[in-house]
């Protein structure tokens, strides 16, 4: 007689059998992910190795000895290629949320659909109910963490990159990179994929589906960001030695007449009594 046991984190069930299916995706995402790590790590790395060289010629940007124009212009285009670099890998973590929604929409749930495999698995005492579960939470523990590690690494590079084009908050490719924001997206890049996938039940449509609908939300919400911040209005007269704030995002500047409620183009002709005013956006 033998006795068969199983430790509490052994994963069981659909849970072990969706990682079984899919293993070579994720394996190749964990590859992509590690090389994405490498190479910013490493565009980090060369951002102090020019920045020790450059100052290592005693030389500045701002220079005006003849003999420092050359250094300060391969300074300055090294960090400007290192740091475009760093705006691509921003974009493709923007971008990344519509690659989860149309892989989970197709090949993780609509094709098991198509297949058949699910009322399948639903006969081996598994509920419709673990099923999806396993689909939910298994890829949003990897989503998260692993996107939460390329972000992480991403906007520390940044800070070390520096130099003399910095990048602000703002950004497309730093607001949408940075913090929690790409981590909330990816989930919602998954729930729109499994939604697509549950609906549709064939796995081209789905994968189309969870792309368009997916890369729409993120077009859409980068497009009216701009509006659902507070916005702060900063009134000067002309002529005054006015200072932004730091780290200000100016969103409208123009002329205001006594009494206006709207800045005017900074284009037009400015009236006798006028002041000069500027909207902001908090940091």
């Amino acid at each position: 007689m033998s006795t068969l046991t199983t430790n509490a984190l052994t994963l069981r069930g659909p849970s072990r059998v969706l990682l079984r299916v899919h293993r070579r995706t994720l394996w190749g995402a964990g590859a992509v992910a590690a090389a994405a790590v490498v190479g910013m790590i490493a565009v980090a790395l060369l951002a102090d190795r020019f920045t020790t060289d450059f100052a290592g010629t005693g030389c500045g940007l701002d220079s005006s000895v003849q003999t420092c124009f050359q250094p300060s212009r391969d300074y300055s285009d090294q960090m400007l290629d290192l740091g475009r670099l760093l705006t691509y890998m921003g974009l493709a973590l923007i971008a990344l949320p519509a690659v989860i929604g149309a892989f989970v929409a197709g090949p993780m749930v609509a094709r098991e659909w198509e297949s058949n495999t699910a009322k399948l698995s639903w006969t081996q005492s598994y509920p419709p109910s673990a099923w999806l579960t396993a689909r939910l939470a298994l890829p949003a523990v990897a989503v998260v963490c692993g996107i939460t590690v390329l972000s992480t690494v991403l906007t520390w590079s940044r800070h070390r990159l520096g130099g003399p084009y910095p990048t602000f908050w703002y950004e497309v490719s730093v607001f949408g990179a940075s913090g929690t924001v790409p981590a909330a997206s990816a989930l919602l890049g998954l729930s729109i994929g499994t939604l697509a996938g549950l609906t549709l039940r064939r796995t081209v449509p789905a994968m189309a589906a969870g792309l368009f609908v997916s890369g729409l939300v993120t077009v859409v919400l980068g497009v009216l960001r701009d509006s659902l911040w507070p916005a702060v209005r900063d009134t000067f007269a002309p002529g005054d030695d006015y200072v932004w704030p730091d780290r200000a995002a100016i969103i409208g500047r123009g002329w205001e007449t006594e009494g206006a409620t709207c800045c005017l183009p900074t284009s037009a002709p400015t009236p006798p009594s006028t002041a000069k005013s500027a909207c902001r956006r908090a940091a």
